[in-house]
């Protein structure tokens, strides 16, 4: 079996047991970076009703780069480390609207995938997973996010090598799995891995992609 063809299974496998991912919509650019500096080193739970709060709160972005840093971080404080993120957060607005002469990432458009992670990841806090998250979800570029479930199950179906770092495991996943399964895979192994491969306990025996699995408990 070819690896894109047991990547489709693995897929195949997983939509029959947890449903097709949602429908590919875009996201304004800028938003998907300030929701994924929310999100880092926190879950959805915590960093979705932060960004709730800040896009009530303010009318723009615009608004938000004016705003003290204080009032920034006492918005998104339940969504944790709101010092660090509300200083990300200010200092990316800055930069973009340095270079740009707004905020907006429209520009990005143009780039290769090269260049706008390059773009990226040239702002103050904003790694490899952010880059790639924004490139997927707003520009709907063939780049793949990798965030701790996704590295924690493609090391176990041995998909990547155990030894591979999570920095490298984004080239690594994003030259593996198919240009058009990238937003399928993402969505769909971050899935598997909150319900059945967990960290902890794996759910190994009610796991559909048991028999694929390389790594049991790894």
């Amino acid at each position: 079996m070819t690896d894109n063809s047991r990547i489709e299974k693995i897929l195949k496998l997983l939509e029959k047991e947890n449903g097709a991912p949602r429908p590919f919509r875009k996201t304004p650019p800028v938003d998907e970076l300030i929701r994924t500096i929310l999100s880092q080193n926190t879950s959805d739970t915590n960093s979705v009703p932060a960004f709730h709060r800040l896009k009530k709160h303010f009318k723009s972005w615009d608004s938000a780069l004016k705003a003290r840093k204080s009032e920034i971080a006492r918005l998104i404080k339940h969504g944790g480390l709101e010092n660090m993120k509300a200083e990300r957060i200010k200092a990316a607005l800055a930069e973009i609207k340095k270079r740009e002469g707004r905020i907006n990432l429209a520009n990005l458009t143009r780039l290769d995938v090269g260049e706008a992670m390059r773009y990226l990841r040239s702002l103050k806090g904003v790694g490899p997973k952010t880059a790639a998250c924004v490139l997927l979800f707003s520009f709907g570029k063939p780049v793949m996010p990798v965030d701790t479930h996704i590295f924690r199950v493609a090391k176990r179906l041995g998909i990547i090598g155990k030894d591979l770092g999570i920095e490298d495991a984004h080239e690594a996943l994003t030259h593996k799995v198919p240009k058009d399964l990238i937003y399928r895979f993402h969505l769909g192994i971050i899935e598997h891995g909150r319900r059945t491969c967990k960290s902890q306990n794996p759910r190994c025996g009610s796991c559909v992609l048991y028999k694929l699995c390389r790594h049991p408990y790894l």
